[in-house]
């Protein structure tokens, strides 16, 4: 069996590796001390939740000065935003999105909504594209700002510029970018973030930040610690969109990882770019290999000829003990545009856990492999 502390994790993608020792304190900290933030006023109860508080202005700090409620996940941050933010009309996106904004969209649309796909031949949606499709009946965009398959990156800050022109809400899925870019979000109306991936935070925790003033529609109802006597769900902010208990290990942790991520962060993107040119350069003096990636961001897709990317990952992993993605990564309409919705597609995502020789094994087993195909 695979020693795990052996393996070559190249899935960053995913959920980082990396984890920096205040975050695995942190965690623990709080699992010890096990208080229920906002649920009493005895001191450990107010002790969480100022803990809480802590990390909500961490999250501005990141992205803009707006309401912070926590989430589960990025998944349970873009279904707050999407199905509490839409109020009918027609719904601009794009075929790069993942599930997590495709699948709640899909449901909108089965509900009577309509929705335009956006594409374009370098896979970047440029202003002038939503120009284009605006009407009077627009009501969200939703788009996210790189893309989990191939690492390419939107323009979100244009535009949230011209969006905010004509007053249309903005929702943004920076699932893959918080952390790795440093974005002006001051134009966008809600942005949806994890903590397990760039901001090298631990899984099961994740946040919405959306401007304030904004009607959003919470997603779950149940208790908020405030407003106890009433039967219907408060909608004030963060309490009326955060019902039942907080993670609250999980969002000490965020604030830590979040600190040592920008505190490092030159240093980090500076490893990752270095990592992925390797990357990139390498698989394309490979014969064989089809490479559907060009930015230094992290996020490499490839396959070898037409061998099934499944069939690759599996390799990698039991001959060589490399940890890759592979498949159609929950973003069926970019796999169906790339023509790769049945072979699916390599991913290796570099993070800060990576060194040289990583990319170096990871070129040497694919040559392997691409020579036995």
């Amino acid at each position: 069996m695979l020693n795990l502390n052996s393996c070559i994790y190249l899935d960053n993608s995913a959920t980082s590796r990396f984890k920096p020792r205040k975050v695995i304190r942190a965690v623990e900290k709080e699992i010890k001390r096990s208080a229920n933030a906002g649920r009493g006023s005895h001191k450990e109860s107010v002790r969480a939740l100022m803990k809480i508080e802590e990390c909500r202005d961490t999250v501005r700090n990141i992205t803009f000065d707006g309401n912070v409620v926590f989430t589960k996940s990025c998944t349970e941050a873009l279904n707050l935003a999407i199905f509490g933010l839409y109020k009918g009309g027609e719904i601009i996106t794009s075929v790069y999105e993942h599930n997590s904004v495709l699948r709640p969209i899909e449901r909108l649309k089965s509900r009577g909504a309509l929705v335009s796909y956006l594409h374009s031949p370098t896979n970047v949606i440029e202003p002038n594209m939503i120009a284009r499709k605006i009407n009077k009946n627009t009501a969200l965009v939703v788009l996210q700002e790189m893309s989990n398959v191939t690492g390419n990156i939107q323009p979100i800050e244009d535009i949230g510029s011209l969006l905010e022109n004509y007053g249309i809400p903005f929702i943004v899925d920076c699932a893959q970018s918080l952390g790795h870019l440093k974005t002006n979000y001051s134009k966008v109306s809600a942005l949806c973030a994890p903590a397990h991936k760039g901001l090298h935070g631990v899984q099961g925790t994740g946040f919405l930040t959306f401007k304030k003033g904004l009607d959003i529609l919470p997603l779950i109802c149940g208790g908020t610690g405030t407003d106890s006597a009433t039967l219907t769900q408060p909608k004030v902010a963060p309490e009326g969109y955060e019902a039942g208990t907080l993670n609250t290990p999980g969002i000490a942790g965020l604030k830590e990882g979040i600190d040592f991520t920008y505190k490092h962060f030159n240093v980090i993107e500076k490893r990752i770019n270095h990592l992925s040119i390797m990357l990139l350069e390498g698989l394309k003096s490979i014969k064989g290999i089809k490479l559907y990636s060009n930015a230094p961001n992290g996020v490499i897709a490839f396959n070898i000829g037409n061998m099934s990317s499944t069939d690759v990952a599996d390799v990698l992993d039991q001959n060589y003990g490399i940890c890759v993605r592979a498949g159609v990564h929950c973003a069926p309409l970019l796999h169906r545009k790339m023509g790769t919705l049945v072979q699916g597609a390599v991913r290796a995502s570099m993070g800060y856990n990576n060194v040289e020789s990583d990319i170096e094994n990871l070129l040497d087993a694919v040559i392997d492999i691409a020579k036995n195909h």
